[in-house]
């Protein structure tokens, strides 16, 4: 029996194709046939949706796994298309992307001072401005009815223009590691039953508070009015919004219901938010302390931290549009990704052409990323000219939280239910949800993590503080070089 209170590390054990016939089995699975005014629902897992006689655009990096594009090809065939092509970076723009590491986790602030946040931009792999490419090439070749392009969801949607309408959904599988996890397969219906049930409880809180055992410790309270515009407002399939500022700002008003006159809620979150890792990499261990909202200290975090700090001071005096004060930073992301059985990639971690390589473990079922720096408030012009006017970095950078524990306190109860249980998702237990999930295969199966990350000290040998806060990536790269889990 483990020592630790917290579930061991562990990883699955994909082997790497070696034939175009290693690939299709899962090509055929991820395929999904719809109607011809079918509009499939993009966001919740990246599935190939595929019309009859669609001639398919996919957008690729220059890593792509060719297994995998020729089995996705001859899927893709058989369920209808006409034509599927693949198109590469050197095609749309003229050159490739750079190649990054997880080990520059600092770069996340820099991206932020230089504009390009991962809030704002519509090609958020790469940061090349491929989405926009992509629709000056459909200009040229109008003959696609579809195309697959980055992670970014509605931004590259919005970046395709008048071509939005063939966005078909994601294309995250250029290496052959994330295009096997069983984690983009799994059952829609129980997924989306589990998320209403979190979704449920966020109505019915007074209170909130999110731990974790690298130090996180936040809290805020709600009253009735502002826990049900949470609520109206947090579902975003796989990516469910548990800050209540997203939920219910400017930017996102689309799915609250809101009227636009009506002001986002500030939930004052007070606390600390501490961790190693962010959606570039890693970096040595962070606090960051926040006070009604506003980021107003910042200990350690190595290069990413010196930059915050820098940040913080030379725009002590912004004062956002519909903001209750003055500062850049402000507690406005608490994103919980549902995707069960994905994990961290780690076949490219080190050499990668995402800007943004660590991105793919924050989509694990249970792993916070959260974040502070600014969001539309209310106007969307108004936010933006006064960015513009004052020449402010827009969007917001993050913590990941792998271990954290997210609780609400009933309103009218003084019971704290847990949606996160030790990075656990508590309604995957349920016994109707194993019980809906068992018409698909095995419970205990379908339902498990299947990527847990090593902590020292709070899962695994070792000592946090001393093994592992310093420089986590050196304590990767040591696992990795001993054959270890990570």
């Amino acid at each position: 029996m483990s020592a630790y209170s917290f579930p061991e590390p562990c990883f699955p054990d994909y082997r790497q194709p070696r034939s175009v016939a290693d690939c299709l089995p899962q090509a055929r699975r991820l395929v999904k046939k719809v109607g011809l005014t079918e509009k499939p629902r993009v966001g919740v897992a990246p599935r190939l949706f595929v019309r009859e006689g669609d001639k398919v655009l996919i957008v690729t990096l220059p890593d792509q796994d060719k297994y995998v594009a020729e089995a996705v090809i001859q899927a893709l065939t058989e369920q209808g298309a006409a034509k599927v092509h693949f198109l590469y970076p050197q095609e749309l723009v003229g050159r490739d992307p750079d190649l990054v590491s997880v080990a520059d986790g600092w770069k996340e602030v820099e991206l932020l001072a230089e504009g390009k946040a991962s809030g704002t931009l519509a090609d958020l792999v790469t940061g090349l401005g491929l989405v926009e490419a992509t629709a000056k090439y459909l200009d040229r070749h109008p003959e696609y009815t579809s195309v697959f392009i980055d992670v970014a969801g509605a931004n590259a949607r919005r970046g395709l223009g008048k071509h939005a309408a063939k966005f078909m959904g994601f294309w995250p599988f250029n290496t052959w590691e994330w295009f096997l996890s069983r984690g983009h397969i799994f059952p829609l219906p129980v997924w989306e039953e589990f998320e209403s049930r979190i979704i449920d409880a966020l109505g019915k809180a007074s209170q909130v508070r999110i731990t974790d055992p690298e130090g996180t410790y936040l809290e805020f309270s709600l009253t009735e009015e502002e826990a049900i515009r949470w609520k109206q407002g947090a579902l975003v399939h796989g990516h469910l919004l548990l800050s209540v500022l997203h939920a219910t700002c400017g930017e996102h008003r689309a799915h609250t219901g809101d009227a636009l006159t009506v002001p986002p809620v500030f939930s004052k979150v007070t606390g600390v938010l501490a961790g190693t890792a962010n959606h570039c990499g890693f970096f040595p261990r962070i606090e960051t302390y926040f006070e009604n909202d506003l980021l107003v200290e910042v200990k350690g975090g190595g290069r990413y931290g010196e930059r915050i700090r820098e940040l913080m001071e030379k725009y002590r005096k912004v004062r956002w549009p519909g903001y209750p004060g003055k500062g850049l930073f402000w507690f406005c992301d608490t994103a919980l990704c549902t995707a069960v059985g994905v994990h961290r990639r780690k076949s490219d971690m080190f050499k990668s052409y995402w800007v943004y390589p660590n991105f793919p473990e924050r989509t694990r079922a249970g792993v916070f990323h959260l974040g502070f720096g600014s969001r539309t408030s209310l106007d969307e012009k108004e936010f933006t000219a006064y960015g513009n006017k004052h020449d402010l970095p827009r969007g917001h950078i993050h913590v990941h939280n792998y271990f954290a524990t997210f609780e609400v306190k009933l309103r009218g109860t003084n019971y704290w239910y847990k949606i996160v249980d030790k990075g656990w998702l508590t309604t995957l237990s349920d016994a109707d949800i194993r019980a809906l999930t068992s018409q698909y295969g095995p419970p205990d199966e379908i339902l498990k993590y299947d990527w847990i990350p090593p902590l020292p000290g709070i899962n695994c040998e070792g000592n946090y503080l001393k093994d592992y806060a310093p420089d986590p990536t050196a304590y990767l790269r040591k696992r990795i070089k001993e054959g270890k889990t990570i």
